[in-house]
């Protein structure tokens, strides 16, 4: 379990070096508008969206460990690639666009994988007659993923006027995750064709499997709202919160929202940790939905000017609510799923957020152009709070609990 934690803390502080890179790169060495800011940050997840269901694909059919080595090197290519453009002083929107797709295609098909890995390391160890449940893995892995996106959020925080040098970092942190992806043993998958005919009918089951079944599909949901009202207003409010409403030069702008990605996820974290430390929860549905209506209130407050330490209390709150949101969300799809669906369920989920993200990040985008940053935020707080309340009305999930599992 450990070497599957280290690849994930590996991979995750290069992702936390870039949430505040690229977005700084985009917002303030580009100045780009805030319709270009939204454009930039869907090219990332754009990607995503198409590929996530082949990448789950993949993930059925090959061997966790050298898929996920050439994954990283080919995202630490991009990253070298992007320091040399930036380091020469020819960096362009154009150039930032296509470092965005060709991260968001490693990263389609590096996720399910991943992912998928987690169970089969976790049966591995219990053949070892190490005994950790799904539930307690899943905790911990985000634990681990958030606090790596600390560590890389407070380190690209310095970058300030000069990033080529922590593009080179990323980029080295990735290869060292290459490296140790190469040690990983999970087994093998079988029962599965290579042929383009068996892969095309596996991923049709796929996706009748996950909207058939009465928890997925209400998760799938889950997931498209997400995707839409927080990822993408998360990608493009902050940035442009920051350089509107708290102006500075571009290094004291990324402090700041190397600040606040920080505060987020640093009390992401700390939820996230104490959940993998305490039992299962028995309602995991309950928080996970109790979560989204708290970051609800979060985004609403973005709307109102205050102080720059208040909005640093708020977005530690939304924080907090957010680790449990990731931990019961990764518990409910990986415990329910049924283990011959799984890559493609966990594709198909991880689609949802994907593919809202673009549209979100889009939307966000015209309207701060439109209204400002900080009233665009009410869209965004408004849907999710709606969509929150709709889907413990009208599904499962307010009631499900963890003894439902074998249930479904």
């Amino acid at each position: 379990m450990l070497l599957y934690y280290l690849i994930v803390g590996l991979y995750f502080f290069a992702f936390g070096m870039q949430f505040v890179l690229f977005p700084s790169l985009v917002t303030f060495s580009l100045a780009a508008t805030p319709q270009g800011v939204g454009l930039a940050q869907s090219a990332l997840s754009a990607p995503l969206f198409c590929l996530l269901l082949f990448g789950g694909l993949l993930a059925e059919r090959s061997r966790a460990g050298p898929t996920l080595a050439w994954l990283h090197v080919a995202f630490a290519t991009a990253s070298l690639a992007l320091a040399w453009v930036v380091g020469s002083g020819w960096l362009t929107y154009s150039a930032l666009i296509a470092y965005a797709i060709l991260v968001g295609i490693c990263a389609a098909f590096m996720m399910p994988v991943r992912d998928a890995a987690l169970n089969g390391v976790v049966n591995r160890e219990s053949e070892r007659g190490r005994q950790t449940s799904i539930a307690t893995a899943a905790a911990t892995t985000t634990a681990v993923q958030i606090g790596a996106q600390i560590a890389g959020i407070l380190v690209a925080r310095m970058a300030g006027a000069a990033p080529a040098p922590f593009l080179v970092l990323q980029a080295l942190v990735l290869l060292l995750g290459a490296s140790l992806s190469l040690l990983l043993r999970a087994p093998k998958p079988t029962g599965h064709e290579r042929t383009l005919s068996g892969a095309l009918r596996d991923m049709r089951e796929g996706l009748g499997y996950a909207f058939r079944n009465p928890i997925m599909a209400p998760m799938l949901v889950s997931a498209a709202y997400v995707g839409v009202f927080v990822i993408g207003a998360f990608q493009v409010l902050f940035p442009l919160i920051v350089r509107d409403e708290y102006g500075g030069d571009a290094q004291a702008q990324a402090a700041r929202l190397g600040a606040l990605f920080a505060t987020f996820w640093g009390a992401s974290f700390v939820s996230a940790a104490t959940l993998s430390r305490l039992k299962p929860l028995q309602r995991p549905g309950r928080a996970m939905i109790g979560s989204h209506i708290i970051g609800a209130l979060a985004l609403l407050s973005f709307a109102f000017h205050k102080p720059f330490w208040m909005f640093m209390v708020i977005v530690m709150l939304w924080g907090f609510a957010a680790g449990v949101a990731i931990s019961m969300s990764r518990t409910i799809v990986q415990s329910v799923a049924d283990s011959r669906f799984l890559g493609r369920v966990l594709a198909v989920y991880s689609m949802g957020f994907m593919g809202g993200a673009p549209i979100g990040s889009t939307l966000v985008g015209v309207a701060a152009a439109t209204w400002g940053a900080s009233a665009a935020a009410l869209a965004p707080a408004i849907g999710l709070g709606l969509a929150a309340v709709l889907l413990a009305a009208t599904t499962p999930l307010w009631s499900f609990s963890s003894e439902d599992t074998a249930k479904t």
